[in-house]
């Protein structure tokens, strides 16, 4: 399930029909439609979740189960109809929906008859530990996890939004490839004459294609971030809010 037609162009106008918006739209109602964007939602951003779990200090296997439970949880328990403007934004409506829910059921009798049998919500969960594995060892709190676990959903998210849009041509595929570690920060400015001799560019060629490579990844970001607002002024706040905490003193895209 995804949300193409909800707002994948940054500044065409649909921004009133992105996931969130359209969740937070139904209200009492729970349309069809609402409850589909919120499954899609739930889908996408499920690992914060888990990870916060884990921090919680559950097994993988009762964080794997609790996630699960937590998400059929939404769906079926009217969750649209404390889904209020008030919480603003889908990344606080699930830190606060998660606590309401870990402290009025308890673990191991939630982890039982979680949804009936039944599944609502397709995730990934058997990559889950090892992506939790390569989260930082020290002792942050769950709430720092969840945050940057969140944070580093969207970029994952935006980048994977815009290599869908690169051409397919294999020379494409590998300039967007020598590019993409300078749009996660990965990579300096010094490395720009060797790849230059790498994709036999100038330099200043490869300085421009780079600048127009993170302007695109802004707007794929904004796109991203778009999906789980509910007003189009919390866009740019949200994505500083973000890239600070993932990547600390990071200048805006």
């Amino acid at each position: 399930m995804t949300g193409g037609k909800h707002g994948d162009k940054p500044g065409d106008g649909s921004f009133s029909t992105t996931q969130w918006s359209l969740v937070l739209a139904a209200g009492d109602d729970e349309e069809s439609q609402a409850r589909e964007a919120l499954a899609a939602l739930c889908e996408r951003y499920w690992y914060p979740i888990y990870a916060h779990l884990r921090r919680m200090r559950h097994d993988p296997d009762t964080a794997q189960d609790l996630t699960q439970g937590f998400f059929t949880h939404l769906l079926d328990k009217h969750a649209l109809k404390v889904a209020t403007p008030e919480r603003g934004r889908f990344r606080a409506f699930l830190k606060g929906s998660l606590n309401n829910y870990m402290s009025n059921e308890r673990h191991r009798h939630q982890a039982q008859k979680r949804g009936g049998g039944k599944s609502h919500v397709s995730m990934e969960l058997s990559d889950a530990e090892s992506r939790f594995r390569l989260e930082p060892s020290h002792d942050e709190t769950p709430e720092t996890l969840f945050e940057k676990a969140w944070a580093r959903t969207i970029l994952t998210r935006a980048l994977e939004r815009l290599r869908a849009d690169v051409d397919t041509s294999v020379a494409a595929r590998d300039r967007f490839a020598h590019f993409e570690p300078f749009l996660t920060g990965q990579s300096s400015t010094s490395r720009y004459r060797q790849i230059a001799a790498e994709l036999k560019m100038s330099e200043p060629a490869v300085k421009v294609a780079v600048h127009r490579l993170r302007a695109r990844f802004g707007e794929a970001l904004r796109a991203e971030i778009a999906e789980t607002v509910d007003d189009p002024s919390e866009v740019e706040n949200e994505i500083r809010y973000l890239i600070s905490v993932i990547r600390p003193g990071a200048r805006d895209l």
